[in-house]
């Protein structure tokens, strides 16, 4: 698969202009003590589990905790493939090394590279001795870069992994040997300046929120939808029954509930508020394309606060009727279908990057079946802004550190106030 994904896949760098003289360049780390969390992409990401950033199994040879862990196992063999995003990035590289250390509990084909604003490198591999520190040094010619090159993320993958084989692998002391301020993310979207800072200019879909379908705009394929809990035979059943495209049992719909009520939480959690609670109603669908595939939008939300180098943040909506089975006496011997509603907002990331960023309402990123879409306002340290559908909204937080988003909801008599959560780097 991977070797499909990089074929015939150039890789040449935009050359810096010459002013007289050439600006030095400088060693950059990007992981190194623990000292930047990072984040993997969830779009295409095949690792069976997330990762650890700061793992700490003991010092090893040539590598003391804490670094990031990556594990698990799988039943069929197969390439394990994540792509990484630091604080220092995006990051402009010209020439030099890409210096890191890993390590695996098993022999295995490891291997590295570069993605960039508009395509990405070649993959470089390298054979991992188990139980052994690897301390690598890859020229950028290796991965077939030539030139500056603006680095978005760092595509990292174990290839070949065997059946049913529970897998580690260590990575730590990340960094270029030859960087330069500033990174300038090409490609078809353009930059514009609003008080004194870089934006990714976004571009707004004419999507209608309540049509069923959505097509590609960063990814390269459609997602797949979650897969369905009910058996066609079971659907047929329930649908004389069931006046709704969705039916989930009671202990989902207590936990959707307590999650949008949820005063505090942690980035991390926060993030994947939406997406789990978009899995437990979609999943238990009575119908198939009853609305649009919350997959596709989290993962496509995902890649533009990627693209944006989180500075541009889709917000994610959801407006959405749903039935749940609840008890219908002390012993549960029956049960009764209850009307519910769901009506929330979520974020596709876990943390931004600076004091200032831009929030949008595209209806590409709202799950509705209604005409009307809701009101949406966004507060943050107590002021309060509204946003209406295909616009922007500039937020700017007093501190790094975990901050808290409040958003308020309005859908018909049903109001929704929320709190969201995301680390400012």
């Amino acid at each position: 698969m991977m070797r499909r994904m990089f074929k015939g896949v150039a890789f040449a760098g935009a050359l810096l202009a010459l002013d007289g003289f050439a600006e030095e360049c400088k060693g950059v780390a990007l992981y190194s003590d623990g000292s930047d969390n990072g984040q993997m992409i969830e779009s295409g990401r095949t690792f069976p589990e997330s990762p650890e950033w700061k793992a700490n199994w003991g010092n090893f040879d040539g590598m003391n905790a804490p670094y990031i862990r990556l594990s698990g196992s799988k039943n069929e063999q197969g390439d394990w493939t994540g792509l990484l995003s630091f604080q220092a990035l995006p990051l402009r590289v010209d020439g030099g090394v890409l210096r890191l250390k890993v390590r695996a509990t098993q022999n295995a084909k490891f291997g590295v590279w570069l993605k960039g604003a508009l395509s990405e490198s070649r993959v470089h591999y390298v054979n991992l001795t188990a139980n052994k520190t690897h301390a690598l040094e890859i020229p950028l010619s290796s991965l077939g870069v030539t030139g500056a090159i603006d680095v978005v993320n760092l595509g990292v993958g174990l290839f070949q992994v065997p059946q049913n084989q529970y897998t580690t692998l260590f990575i730590d002391d990340i960094g270029f040997s030859c960087a330069k301020s500033g990174a300038n993310l090409g490609g078809t979207s353009a930059t514009v300046v609003v008080d004194g800072a870089k934006h990714w200019e976004y571009e707004f879909s004419n999507v209608e929120a309540w049509s069923e379908k959505r097509e590609a705009r960063l990814l390269p394929a459609l997602e797949p939808e979650f897969s369905a809990a009910y058996t066609p035979q079971e659907r047929n059943s329930l649908i004389s029954t069931v006046n709704a495209d969705f039916l989930v049992n009671e202990l989902e719909h207590l936990k959707i509930v307590n999650s949008i009520r949820a005063s505090e939480m942690s980035a991390k959690k926060s993030r994947l508020t939406w997406y789990d609670n978009m899995y437990s109603v979609v999943r238990n669908r009575l119908r198939e394309n009853a609305v649009a595939n919350p997959k596709q939008l989290y993962f496509e939300a995902e890649a533009i606060a990627a693209n944006s180098d989180y500075t541009v943040i889709p917000l994610l909506v959801t407006d959405l009727d749903y039935v749940y089975k609840a008890c219908a006496d002390e012993t549960c011997g029956s049960t009764q279908n209850v009307n519910a509603h769901l009506l929330m907002a979520g974020l596709p990331t876990s943390f931004v990057r600076g004091s200032k960023i831009s929030l949008v309402l595209d209806p590409y990123f709202v799950v509705t079946k209604q005409r009307e879409l809701p009101s949406v306002s966004v507060c943050v340290s107590g002021t309060c802004k509204s946003i209406s559908p295909k616009e922007r909204l500039e937020l700017e937080f007093p501190s790094s550190g975990l901050q808290k988003i409040i958003v308020k909801l309005k859908s018909a008599l049903r109001n929704v106030e929320q709190n969201l959560f995301v680390e400012v780097k």
